[in-house]
């Protein structure tokens, strides 16, 4: 929880964002020995209204005490050694700090990413729980999604059921989960091992932006990410188009599947994802697991490769 009260505010400041912090506010950060410290800078600097710093910090503290205070909540920031260094590829836009419901170790296993649509067809439903089953029964890896409905659930369940870990991705609070219906599912991960992670204060609900940040989180955290159905237009191509751009920095692998008959779903994101070159074809659950295998054996000797760790 390294400078977790500064970060707090500083992002409780109106109008003063993740990039601004990174980027205006960074040294003046550092260099502050705490909240107090940070405060009288900001107002000696005239750049923000005495009210305003008021209002932040009264905001920060109420918040800090009250996270603090739950038991169920860990946070990690962005100064802490257990921060994911793998978000660092996001740069001035990886998250400040992240609120953790669970086995924190969880995050620092090998992953894969198993996202698609929320009506998935019922060859694709067919397809995910078998797909789900085989990397756990082959890999060691834990299965991330976003605890969406569809495809997201389903991931999250298949490896509840088999007695292994999963990782949820919130866009809101750990204390709101969205969708309701998934609240019994969210436990259910936590009991197993697994765990809950969220950018946002416990008591946030969705935003309009929340499911777009949360798909970049999800697309820089992983290892892999493995894509079964989606739309041209739909939220799932946020988490592939960042993992494409992601993939620029450091090394992630992307496959998408695609099955023989598509006349049962819209399979048109997956389609277009293949035609740009930018995924690998799966339609054998064998052939992939045993390519993921291989996989898993590189990233284990190369378990300790140097990530950006700069802090912008």
């Amino acid at each position: 929880m390294i400078k977790y009260k500064e970060l707090l505010f500083l992002n409780k400041i109106n109008r003063v964002g993740k990039v601004t912090i990174y980027t205006k506010y960074w040294d003046m950060l550092i260099n502050s020995k705490d909240m107090d410290d940070l405060f009288n800078k900001l107002h000696k600097s005239n750049k923000i209204s005495e009210d305003k710093l008021i209002k932040a910090k009264n905001e920060a503290e109420k918040i800090y005490d009250s996270v603090v205070n739950d038991s169920e909540i860990n946070v990690i920031t962005v100064f802490d050694k257990e921060y994911p260094k793998k978000l660092f590829d996001m740069e001035n836009q990886k998250p400040l700090y992240l609120y953790v419901k669970g086995s924190m170790d969880a995050l620092s296993k090998s992953n894969i990413a198993i996202i698609g649509t929320r009506k998935p067809s019922n060859n694709t439903e067919i397809f995910e729980k078998k797909l789900v089953k085989r990397i756990l029964d082959v890999s060691k890896r834990v299965v991330v999604s976003g605890l969406a409905l569809g495809c997201d659930k389903i991931a999250h369940e298949t490896t509840v059921n088999e007695n292994k870990i999963t990782i949820a991705f919130l866009p809101c609070g750990l204390n709101v989960i969205s969708p309701s219906s998934n609240k019994k599912l969210a436990k259910s991960i936590i009991e197993q091992g697994g765990c809950l992670v969220s950018e946002y204060e416990p008591d946030k609900k969705v935003f309009k932006r929340s499911y777009v940040e949360r798909d970049k989180i999800v697309a820089a955290f992983s290892d892999i990410v493995f894509v079964l159905q989606c739309g041209e237009k739909s939220g799932t191509m946020h988490t592939v188009n960042a993992t494409i751009d992601f993939k620029k920095v450091n090394h992630r692998d992307l496959y998408v599947y695609l099955p023989e008959d598509m006349s049962d779903g819209d399979y048109s994101g997956n389609i277009s994802i293949l035609k740009s070159n930018n995924g690998t074809k799966v339609s054998d659950i064998d052939e992939f697991c045993e390519e993921i295998v291989i996989l898993e054996k590189d990233n284990n000797l190369n378990k300790n490769a140097d990530y950006q760790s700069k802090l912008i």
